[in-house]
């Protein structure tokens, strides 16, 4: 029975040995192999590409955060950027205008284009794709005569270019090229279809806008529209939208009106010329150093 109660003894002392002995080894390999791990990880040099993110607000247009791996829809079509050198805000005033046209060419761009001349006014041309060799002449002939030209779609199928970054990416390549190969000009500005934010891209946008932001290029979206794309749109519904929209304004306007063969815009442009510049404003063509309004989701 001694014997018994001595083995037991032992047995119990050698198991709060273990418990505590064991615990306190373990503690200490894992402190070594973490030391280890740490040291590892501190000695790797950043890997990646510095990613732009949009700004907090319509005046903030890029800044960098930090650093990351590159992700793959950045490897495309390296060639496709332009060199942006930063705002000049001391060339724009509040009573500045910018007649913008988006989906263009179309039969009505030499109608547009003769208007503007007329009233010596210079607008910009966001355009689309288009293969006709009376596109090609209208898009030339945009240049040609002290227009902004720049990016839209080629092929303006919002469910396909919002489908991905990469889809995106291509159609603005195809685009970037139509209009260099076409008039000689490399595009450095653009407006995405339905705007920055809008209900296709909602789950893409920031990834969008930064990507764009990050190859130099400029993205335009509007504090004033024309509404002349609205199948109720008349030259008299035009006219009030945009001077009251531009009355609005305690900034520039940036005015989204449509080259899309409407024949309301034409007979209303005249008139909202001749209005706004009575009215004291000038008007000017877009290029990368006019700082643009950019849609902002808004924060919950």
């Amino acid at each position: 029975m001694k014997k018994s109660v001595e083995f037991w003894k032992h047995i119990i002392i050698a198991g709060i040995i273990f418990l505590i002995i064991f615990p306190t080894m373990g503690a200490i390999v894992l402190t070594k192999e973490n030391a280890r791990l740490q040291k590892e990880i501190l000695s790797l040099s950043p890997n990646g590409d510095d990613i732009v993110t949009v700004g907090t607000n319509n005046y903030d247009a890029a800044s960098i955060v930090r650093k990351r791996p590159l992700l793959s829809y950045q490897l495309l079509y390296p060639e496709l950027c332009a060199d942006f050198m930063g705002f000049n805000d001391d060339l724009v005033d509040s009573k500045m205008i910018f007649l913008t046209f988006d989906d263009g060419p179309s039969s009505s761009t030499p109608a547009i284009l003769d208007i503007l001349k007329s009233h010596n006014v210079k607008a910009s041309f966001f355009v689309n794709g288009k293969s006709s060799l009376f596109a090609a002449s209208r898009l030339r002939r945009i240049v040609q005569e002290g227009h902004a030209i720049g990016m839209h779609s080629y092929t303006h199928q919002y469910s396909l270019i919002y489908d991905s970054v990469e889809n995106f990416i291509e159609d603005l390549n195809k685009n970037y090229l139509y209009i260099k190969n076409t008039t000689g000009i490399c595009p450095t500005i653009l407006r995405f279809p339905g705007g920055s934010i809008n209900t296709y891209n909602l789950k893409i946008y920031q990834s969008l806008s930064a990507e764009v932001l990050r190859r130099g290029f400029i993205y335009c979206d509007w504090n004033v529209s024309a509404g002349d794309a609205l199948k109720e749109a008349t030259a008299e519904s035009i006219i009030e939208n945009v001077i009251n929209g531009v009355s609005l304004c305690w900034e520039p306007a940036f005015v989204l009106m449509h080259d899309n063969g409407n024949n309301e815009l034409v007979q209303a442009l005249p008139k909202i010329i001749e209005k706004l510049k009575a009215e004291g404003y000038s008007f000017a063509a877009l290029d990368n150093t006019v700082r643009p309004p950019m849609f902002v989701y808004p924060e919950e």
